[in-house]
């Protein structure tokens, strides 16, 4: 199920937002930390634009619930744009960022929507950051108040490609057709498939190996794609079963077998798939339920109104038997009074009579009191005439409720199933993890060989140096990938380690090199001995922190596969969870999983292992290649994995 917006999602949106520019932003709500709403007056009228969980953004087509304080954040963020023209919206390169340029006499203004990751919105003035609704620190960039604000590191941009672009990259990659689009050409999974199928490419051809023409044809399909997206999306729901799993901007070919709901917008879209979508496992403060609870109440509020109705029509019409002979006399005094007048003149005469409080002689009907009670009756209709009417309207009454008891048993249906896998999720969640023995060498990236043998590898380049300075003796052997800024790696006791075992040093420091992150299917590493390893360069060169220089020959291993295991071990009489070489985990255990780069997040995919595990979940990020993950197969593993498709 999508989880999130992808980067044509947010291509599309940018161009529904555009109708927003030239508006002035009235008020800005804030509420549970990750939903921001702004309310624009724009050219055709009064919109509200939100940002839901820090994931979806779209257009709201009806007023949505907004808290009634402000937030000190909205409160911040209304003392800077209130009133401020929306000058242009824009996205950012190919990203999953969204940025509105606002002006108000001299000032001017950014506020920066960013949909990755955990989200945030960024309010920046004149280079600098106002205020933003998280603080965040990467190695690249750090988002806090009153700090240059800076955009992630650019990559691939497919808006701004020609053709010699585009098939310079594609040869240039080392992976497969359908993993080159998705992260070289930076179009993501789902959409590298969607344009390997229009483009009749098998998605599992090496990228190099496509001829000219094939190369062609992906441009040109990915060119139209991206052209679809912008200029006039056909927004859809992708069904399964009744529910949505995915929405799209655009009709996809591989969802051609699918039930789907088209949208008239594409906000409308998004909007309809995030109410109705059942969240996953693990998504804490679930807004279906409360959805649902609001959609219960109003349900039971409607019902007891049909019933109220149904009531009222019956006593109307036993009202009018109880007094049948004055009835009686006063329809025919109101017929005759009526007869020949226009519609004005009856009001008039009728509403002189005694007991008629409402005349509406359009439809021939007053209002009057009989046997204490208020009664409409019809003057052109005798006394069981109106009898007949008012049964007829309390048994339509009825009828309504009945088709409103049935939609109210399907909610509280409903609702009592999120509610039953909201108490499991939070029994999951009262579980308390066991955290495993830490060992001296957890410093460093590690795992232990099919014979034994201890493997580290740097996690930057500080422990690196550390590494190899503290750990590189005589007995130890040395590995590197054949990439560059690829982690020192340090096999202890390794004179005496198999071949086997050298293979599993070098595939380990492949997995954790840029490789991974890269997306490729293999690769080459190396391994040499102690003395070949030095910090001292050639005259004119500078070897800078964290690298060194290797002379004399390398041991090269070729065609080493991008793929590692998560398994459980026992070292030392302790139980560790270990990543690395499927050998290697498979000769110490007997429950593990095998990962390989992919499309899964790596915080989720690091959640699930540590499910599958009991460990914290921060044990499991520790240990994994840098990048995305995706989980290939298990081996004694009780728990399915998820598995993502989308971008």
């Amino acid at each position: 199920m999508k989880e999130e917006m992808s980067t044509f999602d947010v291509l599309a949106m940018v161009g529904e937002m555009r109708s927003l520019a030239g508006g002035y932003l009235d008020k800005v709500f804030h509420w549970d930390v990750k939903n921001v709403l702004l309310r624009i007056n724009a050219p055709g009228g009064k919109r509200e634009l939100v940002v839901q969980d820090m994931r979806w953004l779209y257009i709201a087509p009806e007023k949505p619930e907004t808290p009634d304080m402000p937030s000190q954040f909205a409160v911040n963020l209304r003392k800077h744009l209130t009133n401020t023209r929306i000058t242009a919206i824009r996205q950012r390169e190919f990203d999953r960022i969204v940025v509105l340029d606002l002006e108000k006499g001299p000032n001017q203004y950014q506020l920066v929507i960013e949909l990755f990751g955990d989200g945030n919105l960024v309010l920046v003035s004149g280079g600098k950051i106002l205020n933003s609704v998280h603080s965040r620190k990467w190695r690249h960039r750090e988002v806090r108040p009153g700090l240059e604000y800076s955009f992630p590191p650019s990559r691939f941009n497919p808006l701004d490609m020609d053709e010699g672009s585009f098939r310079k990259a594609v040869l240039g990659s080392t992976s497969d057709a359908v993993r080159t689009l998705a992260t070289t050409i930076n179009i993501g999974g789902q959409y590298a498939e969607e344009v390997c199928i229009r483009a009749g490419v098998e998605k599992d051809r090496k990228a190099k190996s496509l001829a000219p023409e094939e190369i062609g044809k992906l441009y040109e399909a990915l060119t139209l794609l991206l052209k679809e997206a912008a200029g006039a999306p056909r927004a859809r729901e992708i069904l399964e079963n009744g529910k949505p799993i995915d929405v799209t901007p655009v009709p996809l070919i591989q969802y051609a077998d699918r039930e789907a709901r088209e949208h008239p917008t594409f906000s409308d879209a998004i909007h309809r798939y995030v109410q109705e979508r059942v969240p996953e496992e693990g998504e804490k403060d679930d807004p279906e339920v409360q959805r649902l609870q609001r959609q219960l109440a109003q349900q039971r509020a409607a019902i007891e109104a049909q019933l109220a109705e149904a009531r009222g029509y019956a006593e109307q019409a036993e009202a009018i038997y109880s007094d049948y002979l004055v009835t009686e006399a006063l329809l025919k005094t109101l017929k005759a009074k009526a007869e020949g007048l226009n519609w004005e003149r009856t009001r008039e005469a009728l509403s002189a009579i005694p007991g008629i409080s409402k005349v509406d002689p359009q439809e021939h009907r007053v209002v009057a009191l009989i046997a204490g009670k208020d009664v409409t009756l019809d003057y052109t209709l005798g006394v069981e005439g109106n009898a007949n009417a008012l049964y007829q309207r309390g048994k339509e009454a009825k009828e309504k409720m009945q088709g409103a008891q049935q939609a109210l048993a399907e909610t509280e249906k409903r609702l009592s199933q999120k509610v039953k896998e909201g108490e499991s999720r939070k029994k999951r969640e009262k579980h308390v993890a066991r955290k495993t023995k830490e060992f001296w060498f957890e410093r460093y990236k590690w795992f232990v060989t099919s014979g034994g043998h201890l493997v580290l590898a740097g996690r930057d380049a500080h422990s690196n140096d550390q590494l190899v300075k503290k750990h590189l003796k005589t007995t130890e052997r040395f590995a590197h990938a054949d990439v560059h800024g690829a982690p020192s790696v340090v096999v202890f006791n390794g004179a005496s380690a198999s071949e086997e075992e050298m293979v599993e040093a070098c595939t380990f420091a492949l997995a954790h090199s840029k490789a991974w992150m890269a997306g490729a299917s293999e690769g080459t590493a190396y391994w040499v001995l102690p003395d070949q390893v030095s910090k001292m360069a050639q005259a004119g060169e500078f070897v800078p922190r964290g690298a060194f220089v290797i002379r004399g020959k390398r041991n090269y291993e070729y065609h080493l596969p991008l793929m590692l295991a998560v398994g459980e071990i026992a070292y030392e009489g302790e139980r560790k969870i270990m990543c690395g070489p499927l050998g290697a985990v498979q000769a110490m255990s007997s429950r593990y999983v095998v990962i390989e780069p992919g499309k899964k997040v790596k915080t989720k995919a690091s959640a699930a292992l540590a499910r599958m595990f009991d460990v914290p979940e921060e044990e499991i990020a520790r240990i994994l290649p840098p990048g995305e993950v995706e989980i290939a197969s298990t081996e004694g593993i009780e728990e399915e994995p998820e598995r993502l498709d989308e971008n």
